[in-house]
């Protein structure tokens, strides 16, 4: 049956409209008016994760290559990488096109200069990790002139639109780099802010967010916000001289602040010198009356064993902390809080490089306690234990202590002489630490690989590692039978130590981690990838002495700054020594500073 030429056009034309409604649906390309899709995105206007202040950014990773020891572990990559970031790359591009079709008296250096002048910039996590959104704030000086005329611009562009005024009538403009990426900037007078995103300001209807609309009002009225009150700094005003990068401690723990009681946040002040050597200075942002005993760490170097890849000490909050014990044992709160009740003073963590980076070796002091006491904290720690350590094991046979059809393998407990308890469970895991067929359980074991976990209560110490080695090793610690790490550092600043690092064993561990981590499939590409690259990086490190952090002697009464000495341990004797001569046993200025 034929169609009719009548027909044929209706069809033809409904095709047209369906396709049209389609390619505006998913690309949009007659939406330029309005901002970008967004959703609001959830943040602190108030209270950033991190703050940066710099006479330029642009500059900022180059500064950051000539403190001699980063310089020798990081590449020019790094700051290539920073210099092709792809949203700077799209601006750029963008101001150009702009510059171009609307011609606009915009040089290329008039462009550049956008990334060369004083920033005040606040950062936010994003859903992956990443300090992703920002908000930054310039004192634009000799930029009006680029930022004339967006008004008349945005009325007839596809990639830029205003989407919203400010109190003042100051409008906000969305410039769209790429499918999905918009940014936000509004100006007035000598000043600019930029947001990384529209969700920073506006909700999903469009509309501007009060708190956040205000700040950006404020910023561009006065170029303050309340970071400075929120992290108690000094403004840096108009032309802050060299860098500083503010980090809060909760962002560098990943959230689990418990663990990081008292410390708020971290500072690093970087001074220019013209073509000299770098000067980095590093602060910490404390609450001494949350500090436990004053983040006295000497008893825990003690315990344990010498020559740790890494080693920190954490102000652990262990109220807080049971109450996350709480939620994932048996035991219930109050079997949780008993066991926290138990813990005093900080607490470690260390890496070393006979293990794995998943399997360190966590310690605390247990409180002293009469033998009724103890007999009870071994009872919490081993039903504990029992509860929240191991994975089903398809070939195990059924654990008394599981739920019905839930198999792992038996935890095993055995003292160790007196004031000795340990526990062990292996559970299966293909990044385990020891080989199923070396075990006497292999056929119950569901990998190649599994982790003999352990914890052991001993001599007033709490001990706990995926890897029974490291524990074996710091129960030898506290027999007397093998080396303790307090051997090795300066006993006067044995107190107040609250990291060190050895570069040579970190090195060693992070080559045998990353040569593991090879996809199998890809391995010679990327082995040869990493010969190459990472390899002389890490040998490069390997050859730096020792590093310890220190706090003061003596902190002070409330909240505030203060100073984190670095300090690098020369070498006695040998090649190594002869490698690091210049490197002192004396408050380093900062890590790798000129004359470490």
């Amino acid at each position: 049956m034929k169609m009719s030429r009548k027909k044929i056009v209706i069809l033809v034309v409904g095709l047209l409209v369906v396709a049209g409604v389609v390619i505006q649906a998913v690309w949009r390309p007659f939406a330029h008016r309005k901002a970008a899709e967004n959703s609001e995105i959830v943040l602190d206007i108030h209270h950033p994760d991190a703050v940066i202040d710099s006479e330029a950014l642009s500059r900022l990773p180059r500064d950051i290559l000539r403190v001699p020891l980063l310089h020798d572990v990081l590449t020019q990559d790094f700051v290539d990488y920073y210099e092709s970031n792809d949203t700077r790359l799209s601006t750029e591009g963008a101001l150009r096109r702009l510059a171009f079709e609307h011609q606009l008296d915009w040089r290329d250096e008039l462009i550049r200069r956008v990334f060369d002048e004083p920033a005040h910039v606040l950062l936010w996590r994003s859903p992956d990790g990443r300090l992703g959104y920002w908000v930054m704030s310039i004192h634009r000086n000799g930029l009006a002139k680029l930022l004339q005329g967006f008004g008349n611009v945005a009325a007839s562009d596809s990639q830029l639109s205003q989407v919203a005024k400010l109190s003042g009538d100051v409008p906000v403009y969305a410039l769209k780099l790429a499918v999905g990426r918009t940014i936000l900037f509004a100006t007035k007078d000598d000043r600019l802010v930029v947001m990384s995103a529209p969700g920073v300001l506006l909700d999903p209807k469009g509309g501007l967010l009060g708190e956040r609309a205000d700040a950006v009002s404020e910023m561009l009225s006065s170029g303050r916000d309340d970071a400075a009150r929120a992290y108690r700094l000094d403004a840096p005003g108009d032309a802050p001289k060299g860098h500083r990068l503010v980090v809060s401690a909760n962002y560098l723990s990943f959230g689990y602040q418990a663990f990081f009681s008292g410390i708020d946040a971290l500072r690093f002040d970087f001074s220019s010198n013209g073509d000299a050597a770098a000067n980095w200075q590093t602060t910490a942002l404390i609450e001494p009356g949350k500090l436990p005993q004053a983040w006295n760490s000497a008893d825990l170097w003690r315990a344990l064993p010498a020559n740790p890849a890494a080693c920190t000490s954490l102000p652990a909050d262990w109220k807080e902390a049971s109450g996350l014990l709480g939620k994932v044992a048996d035991v219930g709160a109050d079997g949780a809080a008993a066991i926290g009740d138990q813990l005093t003073g900080p607490a470690a963590v260390c890496w070393y490089a006979k293990s794995t980076l998943v399997a360190p070796v966590f310690v605390a002091r247990v409180k002293t306690q009469d033998a009724a006491s103890i007999a009870a904290l071994k009872a919490s720690l081993g039903k504990t234990f029992g509860d929240v350590i191991g994975a089903y094991e398809a070939k195990a046979a059924q654990s008394g202590d599981a739920g019905s059809g839930y198999r792992r393998l038996p935890v095993t407990q055995h003292d160790q002489g007196a004031g000795v308890t340990v526990w062990q469970r292996p559970v299966s895991a293909r990044s385990g630490t020891a080989l199923s067929s070396k075990a006497s359980f292999a056929a119950q074991l569901s990998a190649e690989r599994y982790f003999p976990v352990t914890l052991a209560l001993a001599h007033g110490y709490l001990i706990f590692s995926p890897d029974s080695r490291l524990v074996d090793d710091t129960l030898a610690v506290l027999d007397k039978r093998y080396p303790a790490l307090a051997d090795t550092l300066a006993p006067q600043r044995l107190p107040r130590t609250i990291l060190t690092l050895t570069p040579s064993s970190a090195a060693a561990l992070i080559e045998r981690e990353a040569g593991a981590a090879l996809p199998a499939d890809q391995e010679a590409v990327f082995r040869n990838a990493s010969r190459t690259h990472l390899v002389p990086k890490l040998h490069a490190l390997a050859h730096y002495p020792p590093v310890s952090l220190t706090l003061p002697q003596e902190l002070p009464g409330s909240t505030g700054w203060v100073p984190v000495e670095w300090w690098f341990d020369r070498p006695q004797a040998g090649a190594a020594g002869a490698a690091n001569a210049g490197v002192a046993d004396a408050p380093a200025d900062q890590p790798g500073t000129e004359g470490d």
